[in-house]
């Protein structure tokens, strides 16, 4: 695997280095097409505009599944490979998707394009060509796509809704082997509809409009590379702060699944065992979920950001930096709320415990970090979407995103995000604390009336039996209920 490694390293950055200049060359393609100075008539501009999309689209899609690779086979820890692995899944599947449709090709880019081939071609030149590649897609749709459910658990961080996390945990069946071998298969496809499609272009566009094409300026600026001398000077030292963050959040994954796996059989082993009512106890597990979903989000964020500052491509760090939109928006949206914080974990598992008591500061500062990063502007829906879902009618927008990002301020609100997300989990500890201390006290009004037999039992308090029963009337008033019944179980064990 590691001279694998090394050798798809090597031909994922030419692809990325092709792709650099690919982009904006047909973009600009494009805009040509789009606008009043192309002279062609339709259905063959539409036709060209159509190509120009596929070729841009395959190029984008590509690139961004090849970092998401490229990500898990230079990773150093199994939690950081796993975190770029489901994006290699999720984009395979979600790129996959737009290209060839599933069970809908008629409405897929590759049918359409199909199909506006048949209007307009004026020979059979490229008939075995395009005949096999809609051949292999197919073949490539029944044999390599076969595990879509994960790719809402890697875009939405969709947690089962019933509090059971164990939906997450499928994440983890994903390998780099199963991967390394679809990006090898899809690979071959990539580089026949490269061909194809510029042959294509070559023949109904490129030698009818030669000379208004030479005269095509770039539209996209150049990718942005000062960024790198920026950061020159700390990549020694973030590199390091990433690496150990995601060994301590891999640790912490780890705990709080094991938690969530044997909680829900405790609270109900006790029940049966003492015959009590402890579904006020339940509100630990969501709160617990949400402690899972917080580490997974930091893990994420770490492995982009240790991707970002480990490469020298400019590709690959834009697409880099629009990982990091799309997770810092999610974690924003999740924990916090742009507009509202009703559903948001702030609303639900990290104030709702207080009630009408002053908030902690740990709570008043992650306040303020989110309203910060809300501040900046950097986070839409629209960009997210554009990110996200690789679509024919948004895909487009999400390359001019592309190179129109602001990298210093991304890194800054990723860093701060970043140090604010263990706060949170402290700050998730903190309210489970606080939801045990609202338990006892409740318990403690329910049971108010022990107050008449504590006084009884007072005077008999150091007698051998009577102590006992003291001791546990005086846990059932602090509301220690399980306390107070495991005290009473030790003494009919010894009697």
């Amino acid at each position: 695997m590691v001279q694998e490694s090394k050798l798809l390293a090597q031909t994922g950055e030419i692809i990325l280095l092709n792709a650099e200049n690919i982009l904006p060359k047909f973009f600009a393609i494009y805009k040509y097409l789009e606008s009043k100075d192309c002279s062609l008539m339709q259905p063959q501009k539409e036709f060209c505009m159509q190509i120009v999309c596929i070729q841009m689209f395959v190029n984008y899609f590509y690139s961004v599944y090849l970092v998401s690779l490229s990500g898990a086979l230079k990773a150093t820890d199994r939690r950081e490979q796993q975190a770029h692995l489901k994006y290699v899944n999720s984009y395979i599947i979600e790129g996959y998707k737009a290209l060839w449709g599933y069970n809908k090709q008629g409405r897929s880019m590759w049918g359409k394009f199909i199909k506006n081939y048949q209007l307009v071609k004026e020979n059979d030149v490229f008939d075995n060509d395009i005949e096999t590649i809609t051949n292999r897609l197919k073949e490539y749709a029944e044999s390599s796509i076969t595990d879509k459910d994960e790719r809402d658990l890697t875009m939405h961080y969709q947690i089962d809704k019933g509090g059971n996390p164990r939906e997450l945990l499928k994440l983890e069946e994903i390998t780099i082997e199963k991967e390394v071998n679809r990006y090898e298969l899809f690979g071959i496809i990539f580089r026949m509809m490269g061909n194809c499609i510029t042959e294509i272009l070559d023949y109904y566009l490129v030698q009818k409009k030669r000379n208004e094409l030479m005269k095509l300026h770039p539209i996209l600026p150049p990718l942005f590379s000062f960024d790198q001398y920026v950061w020159e000077s700390k990549l020694a030292e973030m590199n390091v702060a990433m690496t150990r963050n995601i060994a301590s959040q891999s640790k912490t994954f780890g705990d709080c699944k094991e938690q969530l796996l044997k909680w829900p059989n405790i609270l109900k082993k006790i029940q049966a065992e003492y015959k009590i009512d402890l579904s006020d106890c339940y509100d630990i597990l969501p709160t617990s979920e949400a402690m899972l979903a917080i580490t997974y989000m930091s893990l994420d964020l770490c492995s982009t950001l240790k991707l970002y500052f480990n490469s020298s491509l400019p590709l690959e760090r834009a697409i880099a930096l629009s990982r990091m939109n799309i997770i810092c928006y999610s974690i924003i949206d999740r924990v916090y709320g742009y507009t509202s914080r009703i559903g948001s974990y702030w609303e639900r598992y990290l104030t709702k415990p207080y009630g009408e008591d002053a908030l902690p500061n740990v709570l008043l500062e992650i306040r303020d970090v989110m309203e910060t990063c809300i501040k900046t502007n950097l986070y839409s829906n629209e960009k997210r979407l554009a990110f996200v879902h690789l679509k024919e009618e948004n895909f487009i927008s999400a390359i001019k995103m592309l190179y129109t990002q602001n990298p210093l301020k991304e890194i800054e609100n990723s860093i701060a995000i970043v140090k604010v997300l263990p706060e949170i989990q402290r700050a998730i500890k903190e309210s489970l604390a606080q939801i045990d201390k609202n338990i006892k006290k409740c318990n403690a009004k329910k049971y108010h009336w022990v107050d008449g037999y504590i006084e009884k039992f007072a005077p008999y308090k150091d007698r051998p039996g009577m102590n006992t029963i003291y001791l546990s009337l005086l846990e059932l008033k602090k509301g220690n209920v399980i306390e107070a019944l495991d005290i009473v179980k030790k003494m009919a064990t010894v009697n």
